[in-house]
């Protein structure tokens, strides 16, 4: 088919793409030459206890930031005292550590709420 018998795309028919498609490969040169991809191997049990850690993982920060015995933000209030090393990290600086608990909180319910789905 050379460009004169080129056919628009409406009027163009099955045969028509697979002459398009053929031609617009570099290599290979047809579409019947393309290998079969394997699909990789899917090990969903390897796949729930991976995202499971995850979670584990996420607990455990998250508790190290905004947990109630020796956390990140306890010390901050707790020793913020004037001559202490953290007597002069501001506000601003706790509520964005506050905030970083937050969204790992938020992160973490979302990754159980794929857990919880997945693991039916």
């Amino acid at each position: 088919m050379n460009e004169a018998d080129e056919v628009d795309a409406l009027n163009a028919t099955p045969e028509d793409d697979q002459q398009s498609f053929d031609k617009s490969l570099e290599d290979p040169s047809h579409a019947n030459d393309f290998e079969e991809v394997e699909e990789p191997n899917v090990n969903y049990g390897a796949d729930l206890e991976t995202l499971k850690g995850w979670i584990s993982t996420i607990d455990e920060f998250k508790n190290y930031i905004n947990g109630e015995q020796g956390s990140v933000l306890g010390k901050l209030k707790a020793e913020a005292k004037v001559g202490t090393l953290f007597d002069d990290i501001s506000d601003a600086t706790k509520a964005e550590i506050l905030d970083i608990a937050e969204r790992l909180a938020s992160l973490n319910e979302q990754l159980n709420n794929l857990y919880t789905e997945k693991h039916k």
